[in-house]
């Protein structure tokens, strides 16, 4: 009898655990730093920044020519340039175009005297070719940071179409004024990025904060300007 029940107590056990509900894993949650050999994903740095634009020192260069034409430079990569134009008896549409980053350094009709910077985005495609779409003799002439003209603090400086401007340490304001009916922009280099500040149609009043020392472009098309820096 004793025997009898031993044998319908392991019977009824057996029966419930077979009866009992069994772990499938459906509808867990698994992290992947639980899974066994499973390394942990790094975290990846930031990109580095590009690096700024060299303002080293480079010989000028100076090229000269008639009507249209391709001209191959020897400025150094990745050191920033200045590109003085000077067409004083084109006729129709003037433009000089480049292989790099800055792709169009000039724009313009007619007549033209104007002063383009190149090398100058951190990162970009450094210039190597002038193409020079004119109507008339032209010079090119290219320098570095030492052929720019420097401002005097708080002395207005004037100045007509396009140019660059060096600004010296210490200023922190600029304002810019033109009676222009055309588009006017102004360019500051600010930690060593170039940076829109003003983008204007028009008669253009603009203030701006800059951080000298610093350079400053100025487009404007065929017109008298001043430049404050303080």
């Amino acid at each position: 009898m004793r025997r009898i029940r031993l044998a319908a107590v392991c019977a009824a056990v057996a029966l419930t655990a077979s009866c009992a509900l069994q772990p499938t894993g459906i509808g867990a949650i698994r992290y992947p730093e639980d899974e066994p050999g499973r390394a942990p994903v790094p975290v990846q740095p930031p990109p580095p920044r590009p690096e700024k634009p060299r303002l080293a020192e480079n010989p000028t260069e100076t090229h000269q020519g008639k009507n249209n034409a391709t001209v191959p430079l020897t400025w150094p990569s990745g050191v920033a340039g200045f590109l003085a134009f000077d067409c004083p008896k084109c006729t129709g549409n003037v433009a000089v175009t480049t292989d790099g980053t800055e792709g169009l350094l000039v724009n313009d009709a007619d007549a033209y005297h104007g002063t383009a910077w190149f090398n100058v985005s951190p990162g970009g495609k450094s210039v190597h070719t002038l193409t020079i779409e004119a109507k008339g003799s032209w010079t090119a002439t290219i320098t570095d940071h030492r052929g720019v003209p420097v401002v005097e603090p708080g002395k207005p400086y004037n100045g007509h179409g396009d140019a660059v401007l060096a600004v010296p340490p210490g200023l922190v304001w600029g304002k810019f004024y033109t009676g222009s009916k055309g588009s006017n922009g102004v360019w500051v280099l600010a930690d060593g990025y170039p940076h829109l500040a003003v983008n204007h149609i028009g008669e253009t009043t603009g203030e701006f904060p800059l951080t000298g020392p610093t350079y400053v472009a100025v487009e404007t098309y065929k017109a008298d300007w001043t430049f404050t820096a303080f």
